[in-house]
């Protein structure tokens, strides 16, 4: 009978005590109540280290703005890119010579 006596008294160790209605209503009440807490701390590190990136970002732009401007007014004008766009097609027409490529004119 030892065994039996051992038996029960580590299923009452083990076992999970009886707990009435109103304790696990709030038990899962307090459990809801840090949840959310814990979501409002998550949102507001969020949104701090959101604005400092927006900060940081838009310090970028204001530094970089000059050279910004300048990339959209003097690099892409018309005259630049048709320049590009020559040298591009010589530089292939070049090299197709160069290797003495034949260009397949049929489908």
């Amino acid at each position: 009978m030892p065994e039996d006596t051992i038996d029960q008294s580590l299923g009452q160790l083990l076992g999970y005590p009886d707990s009435t209605q109103a304790d696990s209503g709030e038990f899962v009440a307090t459990v809801m109540n840090q949840v959310r807490r814990e979501e409002r701390t998550r949102k507001l590190i969020l949104f701090a280290f959101g604005l400092v990136g927006a900060l940081f970002g838009l310090t970028g732009a204001l530094i970089l703005s000059e050279k910004i401007t300048w990339l959209f007014t003097e690099t892409l004008s018309g005259t630049t890119t048709m320049q590009v766009v020559l040298i591009v097609v010589a530089a292939l027409a070049f090299y197709t010579w160069f290797m003495n490529d034949d260009l397949p004119l049929e489908n």
